[in-house]
Order: structure tokens, then sequence, then C-alpha cells
């Protein structure tokens, strides 16, 4: 293999200098007594922040999920990391979208991998071919349970037409269940099956 005559004088230089930087600090002796100092970061300042965040999950080599959000702040310390301006792509075993959703903020839990989500929230089913709409909903991973506040108006939405909506809202799908607790209105559309 050919090296260049002058990198190999550079890489020379370079490794030299590192001799000499590690003999002056060896010789140094920096004595601070008894001042010991405990840094602890604030809690309300992150340890990461990521403008135009971009992060992609793949399985079996191909892509299954997709966030984006305009920033992203990290806070090991509460476990917690909150989105701003957040979208999401989960995709099936064949690459086409099977859900996606967006909103404006999200806290999510990094220890419980819980969520609370606000700001124009919207996510769509493919597979359920509906939608659902709320200003804020909770998600429970442990329970598989989405939640808005007793008094928060969520909408359900089918690509046919069909709609709900009500208050007191209350999702669960381990068992694929939802329901309302509050008032509700909505409207079925039936379709005859064509033979």
């Amino acid at each position: 293999m050919f090296e260049d005559p002058g990198s190999a004088k550079l890489k020379g230089a370079l490794a030299g200098a590192a001799v000499a930087v590690c003999l002056v600090f060896a010789g140094c002796s920096l004595d601070y007594g008894d001042q010991t100092v405990v840094e602890k970061q604030p809690e309300n300042i992150p340890d990461t922040v990521a403008v135009g965040l971009v992060h992609r999950v793949n399985k079996g080599g191909k892509l299954s999920v997709e966030l984006e959000a305009s920033r992203a702040e990290s806070f090991s310390s509460t476990n917690i990391t909150v989105l701003s301006d957040a979208h999401f792509t989960e995709y099936d075993d064949k690459g086409a979208m099977d859900t996606e959703g967006r909103a404006d903020h999200v806290i999510y839990h990094t220890d419980s991998e819980d969520a609370e989500i606000s700001g124009a929230v919207q996510v769509y089913s493919a597979r359920e071919k509906a939608n659902i709409r709320a200003d804020s909903l909770s998600w429970e991973n442990k329970t598989k349970r989405l939640t808005a506040e007793p008094d928060e108006k969520v909408l359900l939405k089918k690509d046919d037409g069909s709609f709900i909506e009500g208050s007191g809202f209350l999702g669960d799908f381990r068992h694929r269940q939802l329901v309302f607790n509050g008032p509700v209105e909505g409207q079925y559309v039936w379709q005859e099956k064509k033979e």
C-alpha cells in the first residue's frame, strides 16, 4: 500500500504533539483540597436538544416507524422526552402506511412509554379506515389505553362518513373497545353490500 510521505510526516508530528501534551499534563498537579463539587443539572434544562429530528426504526430490513419533530428535548433525570410539532408514521410488514399521527406537543416517558399528547391531535389508521381527533389525549402503554379528560371532546370518524363525537373517551386497544362516558352524538353510514 502506498502512503504519501507528507501524510507520514503529519502523522508523526501529531503523535509527537500528543505525547508532549500527555507529558506536560502528567507533570502537573492540581490540588483542589477539600473542595468537591457535585455538578447537578437543573431539571428544567434538557440533556439533549435536537432540531429537525427524524428518527427511523427498521425491523427485518424494512422501515417500521418514522418519527419527525421540529424540536426534541431529552431530560434523563426525569425520563422524559418532549417533542414539538411531532409527526409519526407506522408501516405494516409490506411497507405500506398503517398508522399516521401528529400533534403540536408530546411528552413521552422513556421509562414507561406512556405519553401526554396535545394540540391538534390527529391519528389515522389505514387498517381501521378511521381517524381520531382531539385537543389532548393520554397513552398508557402498560394497559394499551388511550384516554381523554372527562370534559374533552373526541371525534372518531370512519372513511365511509360515519362518526361519533363525545366526551369521557376511553380507548382500550388491548380489547379493541371504545367507550364514551359522557354525552355523544354521531352518524352511522350504512352501505348495502353488493352481491
